[in-house]
C-alpha cells in the first residue's frame, strides 16, 4: 500500500512527462521497483471534465485533484447541426497547445429524422467528415483519437444500430476511409459500444480491422438488476461481476479486442449516483476494480477517462465538493500507485 501524502511531485511530474512524451496514445509497460514483483502495465489516464473552455478548466481541476496532469481529455461535439459537428473554433481552439491527446466523440449525423445511417453509408455525408479532419489538422489536432458513434448497441442515440447495422458499418467505413484522405492528419478511430448485452450483441456492427485502432467500452458503476439494494456491499460486489464477467462484459471485450489485434480503451467510465437508485454511490471498489482491470497487462487498455461530470444520467464528479469522498480518495490513491510504478 501507498501512503499518498509521501509522494514526491516530482515523481507525478515525471510521469505526466512520460505520458506526454510516449508515442502515439499506447500504454507504457515498465518494470517496476522491486517491491512490486510483477510487470506493470500503464495506461494513459485522462478524463472528461466537461465541453470545450469548461473542460479545459475542469481538466486543470482534475490535475490539482489526482496529482498528475490527465494524458487525454474526452470532449463531445453537439449533434444540433452540422456546424456543431465538423470541428467547430468554440470546442476545439480551447484545446490547441494542450498536451493531452484529445478524444472526439463523432456524431455520425445532427438530430433530425431527415438523416440516416444508409444516408451516411452511402456517403451523402463524406463532405462533413472532410471537413471534421480537416478542422482538426487546422487547430493542430492532427493526432486526435476519433470516437464515431458511440454507444451505437443501445437505443439512446439516433445512431443506435439496432434496426440498421449494415447501415452503421457503411457509415463507420466512410468517415474513415474519408478523414484519412485529409492531408496531414494522423488520426486514430475508437469504435465504442457500451457494456451489457443492451439492445443487440455490438460485436455483429465492427466495421473490421483496417478501420478500427481502439476497441473502446464505457463502464459506470449502474445496475437496473443490481441497485438499489438493502445490501450494498453485496450489490456492489454482483454489479462488479456482471461488469466484469457478465453478458458483453469488459472480460468479453478484452478477448474481442486481443483476438483481432487491437488494444482496449475505456472512453467513458465512474462511479456514479442516479435520481432513480440504480447506481452504487460512493463505491472506492469500482474504482480498484477498473484499475485492476486497466493495469493487467493481458487486458492491453491503451486509456481511459474518468467522467468527471454531472450529466442527465447522474453524478460521477471526484472534483469539488464530491458525494464520492471515498471514492475521490482512492481514485488519488490508485494514480499516485501508478506514478510510483514507473519510477526506476
Amino acid at each position: 500500500m501507498f501512503n499518498l501524502l509521501s509522494l514526491r511531485a516530482g515523481l507525478l511530474t515525471s510521469l505526466a512527462g512520460l505520458i506526454g512524451t510516449a508515442a502515439g496514445i499506447g500504454p507504457v509497460a515498465v518494470r517496476p521497483a522491486a517491491a512490486y514483483g510483477v510487470a506493470v502495465h500503464v495506461p494513459i489516464l485522462g478524463v472528461y471534465a466537461g465541453p470545450a473552455t469548461k473542460g479545459v478548466v475542469g481538466a486543470a481541476a482534475f490535475a490539482a485533484f489526482s496529482g498528475s496532469t490527465p494524458g487525454a481529455v474526452l470532449d463531445f461535439a453537439a449533434t444540433d447541426s452540422w456546424a456543431g459537428i465538423t470541428g467547430p473554433n468554440w470546442l476545439l481552439d480551447p484545446r490547441v497547445g494542450s498536451s493531452a491527446r484529445l478524444e472526439y466523440s463523432l456524431p455520425m449525423f445532427p438530430d433530425g429524422n431527415q438523416y440516416s445511417l444508409a444516408a451516411c453509408a452511402s456517403g451523402a455525408y463524406n463532405a462533413q467528415w472532410k471537413l471534421t479532419a480537416q478542422s482538426l489538422v487546422r487547430h493542430g489536432l492532427a493526432d486526435t483519437i476519433v470516437r464515431p458513434g458511440w454507444e451505437f448497441n443501445g437505443t439512446w442515440y439516433h445512431w443506435s444500430a439496432k434496426d440498421n447495422i449494415n447501415g452503421y458499418i457503411g457509415c463507420f467505413r466512410q468517415i474513415v476511409a474519408t478523414m484519412r484522405a485529409v492531408p496531414g492528419q494522423h488520426l486514430a478511430f475508437d469504435w465504442n459500444p457500451s457494456i451489457g448485452p443492451n439492445a443487440f450483441p455490438a460485436e455483429l456492427a465492427y466495421p473490421g480491422d483496417a478501420y478500427v485502432d481502439y476497441v473502446g467500452v464505457d463502464v459506470y458503476d449502474t445496475s437496473w438488476s443490481r441497485y438499489p439494494s438493502s445490501d450494498m456491499s453485496a450489490a456492489r460486489a454482483a454489479a462488479w461481476n456482471d461488469d466484469l464477467s457478465g453478458n458483453h462484459g469488459l472480460a468479453f471485450w478484452s478477448r474481442f479486442a486481443a483476438a483481432h489485434h487491437k488494444p482496449m480503451a475505456l472512453p467513458e467510465w465512474g462511479v456514479s449516483s442516479a435520481a432513480n437508485g440504480h447506481a452504487g454511490g460512493d463505491d472506492p471498489a469500482f474504482v480498484d476494480h477498473i484499475f485492476d482491470f486497466m493495469t493487467a497487462p493481458a487486458n492491453n487498455v491503451a486509456y481511459g477517462h474518468y467522467f468527471d461530470w454531472t450529466s442527465g444520467a447522474g453524478d460521477h464528479k471526484l472534483t469539488g465538493n464530491t458525494r464520492f469522498p471515498a471514492s475521490a480518495a482512492k481514485y488519488r490513491h490508485r494514480s499516485a500507485a501508478l506514478a510510483l510504478a514507473v519510477k526506476h
